[in-house]
C-alpha cells in the first residue's frame, strides 16, 4: 500500500512538472515558428499555426544582414567575448576568496563572511551608479573592460565555492601540511580539483548572466562595433523599417530565438553538472 501510494505521489509529481515545463517552453517554440514564418498573414493568422508552412529562413538572413549601421553579428561576437573573459576571471578571483573564507583563519574572518552575505540582500540595480561613476572616472566608458571589471567576482561565486571548500577534511590539509606544501600548491593540487563541480556551475552562471545584460552595458556602450547581442538586437529593431510590420516581427523573434539558443543549449547539455553543482553546494558545513 505504501509503494502504490510513493508511486502514484511521483506521477502526479512528474504530471505537474511537465506542466509547469509547457509554460516555460511554450513561448519559445512559439518564437521558434514565428521566426521561420515569411508573411504577415502567417505571422498574425487566427487560430494560429503552430507549424509553418512553408517554413522559411530569410528572417534569419535579414537578422545577420547589417541595417542602419548595426551588425547583430558583431554584437554576437561581442557579448561571446564579453562572457567568456568574465566567466574565466569570475573563477580567477573568486577562488582565492573563497579559499581565504573557508580555510585560513585571521582577525575578522567570520565579520568578512557575514559581509558578504549580507550584500547578497541588496538588489544589484543600486550598484549601477557607484560602478558608473567608478568606470567613468578611470576612463573605461566605451571599452569591453567597462563590461567585464564590474561584473566577475561575484558575491553568491565566492558563497558558493566556499560552501564546497568547507567539505574538504582537515585531516587531508593537516596531512599537506606536514608534507610540506604551501598553500598555494594546496589550492591548485587539491582544493581546485575538489571543487570542481561548483567551478563549473560558477563558470556557466557568470557566462550566462553576462551574455543576457542588457541595463549595464546599454548605459557604459556607445559605439556601434562596440555593443553586446542585447544591445544590437534592441537597436536593430528601432532602426529597421519594414514595408510589412509583420514581417519585422518575423526578424525579432529570429533574434530573439539566437539570443536565447546559447543558454538552451547550455542547459540542455549540462543540465545534469548544473543540478548537481547548486545541490552539492547546498550542503556545505559551517
Amino acid at each position: 500500500m505504501r509503494k502504490r501510494r510513493e508511486k502514484i505521489i511521483r506521477i502526479i509529481g512528474s504530471i505537474l512538472l511537465w506542466i509547469f515545463a509547457a509554460f516555460w517552453f511554450v513561448p519559445i517554440f512559439w518564437m521558434l515558428i514565428t521566426s521561420l514564418k515569411e508573411s504577415s498573414s502567417a505571422v498574425m493568422e487566427y487560430p494560429p499555426r503552430w507549424i509553418p508552412d512553408p517554413a522559411t529562413l530569410n528572417n534569419y538572413r535579414r537578422v545577420f544582414t547589417p541595417a542602419g549601421g548595426i551588425s547583430v553579428v558583431r554584437g554576437l561576437r561581442n557579448s561571446l567575448i564579453v562572457a567568456t573573459v568574465t566567466g574565466i576571471l569570475g573563477l580567477v578571483i573568486a577562488t582565492p576568496a573563497a579559499y581565504a573564507l573557508a580555510r585560513m583563519r585571521f582577525t575578522g574572518q567570520k565579520v568578512a563572511f557575514w559581509l558578504y552575505i549580507a550584500i547578497l540582500a541588496f538588489p544589484g540595480i543600486i550598484f549601477l551608479v557607484p560602478n558608473f561613476l567608478i568606470v567613468h572616472s578611470l576612463g573605461l566608458m566605451n571599452t569591453f573592460a567597462a563590461l567585464i571589471f564590474p561584473t566577475f567576482g561575484t558575491t553568491f561565486g565566492v558563497f558558493l565555492l566556499r560552501q564546497y571548500m568547507l567539505g574538504i577534511p582537515r585531516e587531508l590539509e593537516d596531512a599537506a601540511w606536514i608534507d610540506g606544501c604551501s598553500r598555494l600548491r594546496f589550492l591548485i593540487t587539491i582544493v581546485i580539483p575538489y571543487i570542481k563541480p561548483a567551478l563549473f556551475v560558477l563558470a556557466l552562471m557568470t557566462f550566462l548572466g553576462s551574455w543576457n545584460n542588457f541595463l549595464w552595458p546599454l548605459l557604459v556602450m556607445q559605439s556601434p562595433e562596440k555593443f553586446t547581442l542585447p544591445i544590437a538586437l534592441v537597436r536593430f529593431a528601432g532602426g529597421t523599417q519594414w514595408n510589412d510590420p509583420y514581417r519585422g516581427i518575423g526578424a525579432l523573434m529570429a533574434g530573439s530565438f539566437i539570443s536565447v539558443a546559447p543558454t538552451l543549449l547550455i542547459f540542455v547539455v549540462f543540465n545534469k553538472y548544473l543540478m548537481q553543482g547548486v545541490y552539492l553546494g547546498s550542503v556545505g558545513k559551517e
